[in-house]
């Protein structure tokens, strides 16, 4: 049994501000610490759960947060960027899927750093005529992949955007509340440590016993992506592959998720230029 971890920071416990997610602010140090104490839990639970091993997707800003020496001989990290899949890299050689530190979709009231992809260039998206976050867009790759995301991590908006897309099997650990986008209250590391590990062991044992299936995974996409500002939009469009269909909307259409989540990624790095 072989556990995947996506691992964003900002719904980490502790986690409120930007500074403690950007690399050049002295409290990113913070955010590093604090991202690593919740995999390494989850990675507890697994292991406690019945995983033989676990595979962690850094998967933050420049996906260089954590630190291999934290982890232990069944645990594989996969560090760096860029990577073609980003978050969800590597997923089809797991069983089953873990998403750490996640945050809620751009503009979801009441959510702790809430945005989708890059705060600065997405003002929301839309896969098949459904708006979604990160959650759902790296979830609709784990779907294709035939892999279930079993545990999903972070503050309370987060936890109830994964039952509403997953369903009431996905098991989720609520580390904090939002109070507004910048201010939460938050579990001290000890409790949330073992929330985590208690519900990344449940998340396992359930994939044991077949109680957790994957979605059925659509293969054809329609994905629309608006950005903040028409700049944004302009240079996304520049790509041939996509149809501008308002003054800061792009969409592209295809087959294949993992072919949906390549796409969002170079259209937004595009627009984010």
């Amino acid at each position: 049994m072989r556990i995947y971890i996506s691992a964003d920071m900002e719904g980490c416990t502790g986690v409120t501000a930007p500074c403690q997610t950007i690399s050049s602010e002295p409290e990113y140090a913070f955010g590093c610490q604090m991202e690593c104490h919740d995999v390494a839990s989850a990675v507890r639970g697994a292991l406690a759960g019945g995983a033989d091993e676990v595979l962690v997707n850094d998967s933050h800003d420049r996906m260089i947060n954590l630190d291999i020496r934290e982890f232990g001989p069944q645990v594989k990290l996969l560090s760096g960027t860029p990577k073609p899949l980003s978050m969800v890299q590597a997923v089809e050689t797991c069983d089953g899927a873990f998403f750490v530190g996640y945050h809620a979709a751009a503009g979801t009231p009441l959510a702790i750093l809430d945005h989708t992809i890059s705060g600065r260039t997405v003002y929301s998206i839309t896969l098949n005529g459904r708006e979604v976050g990160e959650t759902g867009i790296n979830a609709a790759v784990c779907a294709e992949c035939g892999v279930p995301v079993t545990l999903v991590t972070g503050d309370r908006a987060v936890c109830d955007e994964a039952v509403n897309l997953l369903g009431p099997d996905v098991v989720t650990a609520q580390v904090k509340t939002a109070h507004s986008r910048f201010a939460a209250t938050c579990l001290p590391p000890d409790a949330s440590s073992e929330l985590i590990r208690q519900r990344a062991a449940e998340a396992v044992g359930k994939l044991i016993r077949g109680e957790i299936s994957c979605p059925p995974s659509p293969q054809e996409f329609d994905l629309q992506i608006t950005f903040h500002f028409t700049h944004q939009c302009d240079r996304a469009a520049i790509l041939p592959c996509t149809e501008r269909i308002g003054g800061r909307t792009v969409r592209v259409t295809g087959r294949g998720m993992a072919v949906m989540r390549r796409y969002a990624g170079t259209l937004i790095s595009l627009g984010g230029q």
